[in-house]
């Protein structure tokens, strides 16, 4: 595939099919002549990293490296993600491309990384390590602002919020949500009203009674943390989630606890089955990302560096609110699937 082929296209779309992911196995693509990549990720069995795996491979063929690809159990999973990323080190990678499950405390491993001259480039998530060469991603802080608008319009004149993180500790659980908050606490004027002495009472407009947290991040989880947050606030009226499995988990608590159609649900990121929950009404909408450029641009971004280039320190791949309005838009359509513009 010739060098320049499709990134432009890249840069205005954003993942893959599921199908392309499924086809390929392995944890790398061997025997390349540029050198080696890692590509290290935050969990198993999320799709949205499978995409990144995509797009780091797409970018080893036509640039000639060999990508070994890992992630870490799950989400919470610090020192299992600290492992790969010495193992990387030790095999004497020529860059290594991470998403880290923590902002400070894999800083100690990123400067060994450092230190034997391996370039660091942060996809998805940041860490606090001032040594990384670039972030690749969404601005996850806007792109919460974005999902707490639509929320607040979907809710109308007022509303109870609840939200599930996915990751105490990851910067981009901790970004959306704050984003989120920040945007509905800026909208939030309060209202007056009587109680029922007769005494004048302000009420918050739109108000974010509780926030929760995943343990390890996986869908049954983040399940049984909504149904947690479902029956300490049977007033909600809209539940905000963080990723693929908070979104993922929190509309299977919607639906097991008969809260369809009254609990709405804003998320983040769209395998198939957030689009089966989008097209069923149990997902409200959700912010869809790029994690093909993610991985795709992470590995573009370590080649330029091993070639004497200048790379942007920051790269936001963008995010899109993606509802059952505009689903079978064909912008929405070629943003989900890029291969459908060869």
């Amino acid at each position: 595939m010739n060098r320049k082929k499709g990134l432009i296209k890249r840069l205005l779309v954003s993942s893959v099919a599921l199908s392309l992911a499924l086809g390929l196995s392995g944890c790398g693509n061997a025997n390349k002549s540029n050198g080696t990549i890692a590509v290290i990720c935050q969990a198993q069995g999320v799709q949205f990293w499978d995409q990144v795996q995509v797009g780091a491979l797409e970018a080893g063929d036509e640039l000639d490296y060999e990508i070994q690809y890992s992630a870490a159990e799950k989400a919470s999973d610090i020192e299992g993600q600290r492992a790969l990323i010495q193992r990387a080190i030790n095999n004497k990678v020529d860059g290594i491309v991470v998403a880290p499950n923590s902002p400070s405390e894999l800083n100690d491993v990123l400067q060994a990384a450092d230190t034997a001259g391996i370039p660091v480039i942060t996809i998805s998530t940041t860490a606090s390590y001032s040594g990384t060469k670039s972030y690749i991603g969404s601005s996850n802080s806007e792109a919460g602002a974005i999902a707490a608008r639509q929320a607040l319009t979907e809710l109308g004149a007022t509303g109870k919020i609840g939200i599930v993180g996915h990751s105490e500790t990851a910067n981009n659980s901790k970004d959306r949500i704050s984003g989120f908050t920040t945007l509905v606490n800026s909208r939030n004027q309060p209202t007056t009203g009587m109680d029922e002495s007769g005494n004048v009472v302000y009420q918050s407009k739109y108000e974010v009674v509780e926030t929760k947290y995943s343990e390890n991040g996986t869908r049954d989880d983040c399940k049984k943390v909504a149904l947690e947050l479902i029956a300490a606030h049977p007033e909600l009226d809209l539940i905000y989630a963080t990723n693929e499995n908070s979104t993922l988990g929190v509309c299977d608590a919607v639906d097991e606890s008969g809260n369809t159609g009254k609990i709405k649900v804003i998320g983040f990121n769209s395998n198939d089955a957030e689009i089966t929950y989008l097209n069923t009404g149990t997902l409200t909408g959700t912010m869809v990302q790029s994690p093909y450029n993610m991985g795709y641009l992470g590995v573009r971004y370590i080649d330029a560096l091993r070639n004497g280039e200048v790379i942007r320190k920051k790269y936001d791949t963008g995010a899109m609110y993606v509802n059952r309005q505009n689903l079978g838009s064909e912008q929405i359509q070629l943003w989900l699937d890029p291969s459908r513009s060869e």
